[in-house]
C-alpha cells in the first residue's frame, strides 16, 4: 500500500492512541488506523499491519490477542474520549447557551487534534454496535456521546432552558449537525480544520434547540 505524505508524517511521529507515544504498541495502533481508514477493518490483515509498522506478526500478538481486539481498542479509546468531553461540558456551572458553544467548539477541536482517529470513529462505529446500543443480559451498555448529550439536554429541560420533547432524538440531532459536517470533510467536500465551521454549527444547533 502506498502511504501518502500526511500518513507518513503521522506514522513517523510515533503518536499513540491508547499506547504511550513512541512505543511499538503506538506504532501498531497508528499503522492499523492508516490501513483501517484506507480499506476498512475487514479488508486488512495482521500481516499488513505488522508490515507497515515494521515489525513481525508475532510482535503484534505480544500486545493484542487478535485484530478484532486492536480494532475495538482503537474505537473504544476515541469513543470514551468524546463521551468524557460531552460529560465534562454538561457538568460545567455556566449558562446553557455557553455549554452549547463549548460542546460544538470542543467537539470540533477533538476532531482536529487527531482527525485520523476521529474519522475512524465517524466512519466505522457501525462495526461495534455494542458501543452505542442498549445492552441486555450479560452485554454491557457503554456510555456514549449521545447518552451524555441526552443527559445534558434532560438537565436543560429541568432547568427550563429548552422545552420538553423527544430528548434522545434531539441529542442525536445536536451531535448530528457537527458529525454531518465532519462526514463532508471526510469525503473531501469540506476543506480545512473542522473548527473553522464551528460558528456555523453552533448557530445551527441553537436553532434546533430553540425553534422546534
Amino acid at each position: 500500500m502506498r502511504i501518502d505524505d500526511k500518513n507518513s508524517a503521522v506514522l513517523a511521529s510515533g503518536r499513540g492512541v491508547a499506547a504511550e507515544d513512541g512505543t511499538t504498541k503506538a506504532r501498531i495502533e497508528r499503522s492499523a488506523l492508516v490501513l483501517f481508514m484506507a480499506r476498512g477493518v475487514d479488508g486488512v490483515s495482521v500481516k499488513e499491519i505488522a508490515g507497515l509498522a515494521g515489525i513481525t506478526d508475532a510482535a503484534i500478538y505480544r500486545h493484542f490477542a487478535a485484530k478484532a481486539e486492536l480494532a475495538e481498542g482503537l474505537m473504544l479509546a476515541i469513543h470514551e474520549r468524546l463521551t468524557a468531553l460531552v460529560r465534562d461540558v454538561g457538568a460545567r456551572d455556566v449558562p446553557f447557551r455557553e455549554k452549547i458553544t463549548a460542546l460544538v467548539s470542543e467537539y470540533c477541536a477533538a476532531a482536529d487534534d487527531d482527525w485520523q482517529l476521529f474519522a475512524y470513529h465517524l466512519l466505522h462505529l457501525h462495526h461495534f454496535p455494542n458501543l452505542f446500543t442498549p445492552g441486555s443480559g450479560k452485554v454491557k451498555r457503554h456510555d456514549s456521546p449521545v447518552t451524555a448529550c441526552t443527559a445534558m439536554l434532560e438537565q436543560a429541560v429541568e432547568d427550563g432552558d429548552i422545552t420538553p420533547g423527544n430528548i434522545e432524538l434531539l441529542a442525536s440531532m445536536v451531535l448530528g449537525i457537527v458529525l454531518q459536517g465532519a462526514l463532508s470533510k471526510a469525503y473531501l467536500r469540506l476543506q480545512g480544520p473542522l473548527s473553522i465551521y464551528a460558528p456555523e454549527f453552533d448557530k445551527a444547533v441553537w436553532a434546533v434547540l430553540r425553534h422546534r
